[in-house]
């Protein structure tokens, strides 16, 4: 992880993945700025920071892209199983239904 701290003294922290520790490494050694956007949420006490782009609707509305299409990936996921498991029940039978003894 590479941690990032607000400069101005706010308090405002950010972290971000890294790839390898390495890579990190790297990103700590340029000492490049990171310029992000603070988002207060005022129920929780929190905040959250985004791409300066970004404001709270396009923010929410990727994640809502991102958690439906996990849903619909998740629901064809089952389909595809439970339809798996007829076809092979049908199979099974079709062949019981054929054998002479």
């Amino acid at each position: 992880m590479v941690y990032y701290r607000d400069t101005s003294g706010s308090g405002y922290q950010w972290r971000q993945q890294a790839l390898t520790r390495e890579r990190g490494q790297e990103i700590v050694d340029a000492g490049a700025a990171v310029e992000r956007r603070v988002l207060a949420i005022p129920a929780d006490r929190s905040y959250i920071t985004v791409e300066p782009g970004q404001t709270a609707e396009s923010y929410t509305a990727g994640l809502r892209q991102k958690y439906i299409t996990a849903l619909v990936l998740a629901g064809a996921y089952v389909i595809l199983y439970a339809a798996a498991w007829c076809i092979l029940i049908l199979v099974k039978k079709a062949k019981r239904g054929s054998q002479v003894w």
